[in-house]
């Protein structure tokens, strides 16, 4: 399916697009049931429940889009969990070095 599909760059770019915003949504929606969770009951597994639940729907849904052959949509959502830790990492290096 995908070799008939991805026939422009376009089409790879939105796939990528729909990928890097989708785990940014599943990360949102996480964060406020975690924290509406918090704040009604006084439990805090049910919050770590929740975080393990929809990290292995992340990894069931990158899973899914590269047997799909989809890969653009969960190269997408790797890049959303990556690319932060790449940030995190380069403003250590710079403000190591500036000490």
């Amino acid at each position: 399916m995908a070799e008939d599909y991805y026939t422009t760059t376009g089409k790879k770019v939105g796939d990528f697009g729909k990928g890097f915003f989708l785990n940014i949504g599943i990360g949102i929606v996480a964060s406020l049931l975690v924290s509406y969770l918090s704040i009604i009951t006084s439990i805090s597994i049910i919050g770590t429940i929740i975080s393990i639940l929809f990290f292995v729907m992340d990894v069931f849904l990158i899973i899914r889009f590269f047997k799909e052959n989809r890969r653009y949509i969960a190269i997408g959502m790797l890049s959303s969990l990556i690319i932060p830790l790449l940030l995190f990492g380069a403003c250590t290096l710079l403000l190591s070095g500036l000490s």
